[in-house]
């Protein structure tokens, strides 16, 4: 380690202009669409008291992730980012305000429901691999460990603010009303993107294949790249389901009615931790063997999730839930800094691709099959099998060293 320069501080990265203005105004956005998430799984569960349909929904919301985020990497690497970023957000907006009126006309049921959250995703699917590729521009390659960290530390802020206000706001005025405020928060994005200057593109000319599936190629041929990419869709697929379940997991699990105050401040305790587990990824645990902070990590998480799994009081949930998001959310932070470190601007949006797909992808997917597993044997089984994954994630995960790596492995003959 002696020679290498030392990280930046989440100080150094708020220092810059750019990066602030588009994490605060992203701050904004993102405690929209919790508030929205939220409501979006209590308004499913009120239409038909289904596992398997809050998995559909799951697969709505991100299954776009899966199909678009290969042409958005490729799209962030090659074209103007900040007109791309504007526009999905301008589809976002129009399509949560068509989501909020067709609530307040009674007019939504089952089927409408997932088309609008798919077409909303439609926008998310190609604006979160250019936001992600973004992100080390703004704040400064020197400073990209922290800026993840506090990256992921605003989304969680989000998490615990959206949540608990889309509980309230949900149980006091409605779905539609929820749905629109946040439709208005993007307006708060739009504006930002406006008036900030992204760096250009750089990278070369290529072929259909090696814009779209280049990623793919790199994270085959740079270990140091593609073992964060699968340490992630592992644990995405294995322990996360439960996530869209968490309307089932507290009205049959805990007892307390999904559409209320309660369950807001239930969602928004995960998001406590998950802000915990961000916050000190950027400062207590900057500088801690990444190999070591996984299997802790891992093991932590798979004690928290069996101990959300056999709650029955909400009191004793609201515990075992910001255990589990603390160290739910170190693990993308390490992860996301580890494959980030290792590429160059050139090709960051195709890795970025496959890092988005390691969760959007993966989540719908997993969603899908637990739906009707749960129905089959329980939420506890699910839960716990989660739980067993990620304590032998605990001993399979590894994070190898290398360099840095361009286009020029796009260019290596298969093997080399």
């Amino acid at each position: 380690m002696a020679g290498k320069t030392r990280p930046g501080t989440a100080r150094d990265a708020w220092a810059r202009p750019d990066y602030r203005r588009i994490y605060l105004a992203s701050l904004f956005s993102n405690t929209g669409r919790w508030m929205q998430n939220t409501s979006l799984g209590v308004l499913a569960w009120e239409l038909t008291e289904s596992p398997t349909y809050l998995g559909a929904l799951v697969f709505a919301n991100l299954g776009p992730l899966a199909v678009l985020s290969l042409v958005g990497g490729s799209l962030a690497d090659t074209a103007d980012r900040r007109r791309l970023l504007i526009a999905t957000q301008v589809w976002q907006m129009a399509s949560s305000f068509v989501l909020a009126a067709m609530v307040l006309d009674d007019q939504i049921g089952k089927g409408t429901l997932l088309a609008l959250v798919f077409i909303i995703g439609l926008g998310q699917g190609i604006y979160a691999p250019v936001f992600t590729s973004v992100l080390p521009t703004l704040a400064g390659t020197h400073n990209l460990s922290a800026a993840i960290a506090m990256n992921s530390a605003q989304i969680n802020a989000a998490r615990i603010v959206g949540p608990a206000l889309g509980g309230w706001l949900t149980s006091r005025v409605g779905f539609g009303e929820v749905f629109a405020i946040n439709a208005a928060t993007y307006v708060v994005v739009i504006a930002a993107l406006w008036i900030t200057k992204l760096p250009a593109a750089n990278a070369v000319a290529r072929s259909f294949n090696d814009r779209i599936f280049g990623g793919f190629r790199i994270a085959y041929r740079a270990r140091q790249v593609g073992r964060p990419l699968v340490i992630m869709t592992t644990f995405t697929f294995l322990c996360l389901p439960f996530i869209g379940q968490l309307p089932a997991v507290a009205e049959i699990n805990l007892g307390i009615d999904a559409q209320s105050t309660e369950y807001g401040y239930f969602y928004a305790f995960f998001g406590v931790g998950a802000l915990a587990g961000a916050l000190v990824s950027s400062t207590v645990f900057l500088r801690i063997d990444r190999n070591a902070l996984l299997r802790f990590t891992f093991v932590g998480f798979a004690g928290g999730l069996a101990w959300l799994s056999i709650v029955d009081d909400i009191a004793v949930a609201y515990w075992a839930i910001t255990v589990v998001g603390f160290f739910y959310f170190i693990l993308p932070v390490v992860l996301s800094t580890a494959w980030q470190e290792h590429v160059d601007n050139a090709v960051r949006g195709r890795v970025a691709a496959l890092w988005v797909l390691s969760f959007g992808g993966a989540v719908p997917i997993a969603n899908i099959i637990a739906g009707p597993i749960v129905e089959a044997t329980s939420l506890t089984a699910v839960m716990l099998f989660g739980a067993a994954a990620a304590m032998g994630l605990a001993v399979y995960a590894r994070l190898p060293d290398g360099p840095i790596v361009g286009e020029e492995v796009l260019d290596a003959p298969p093997g080399a």
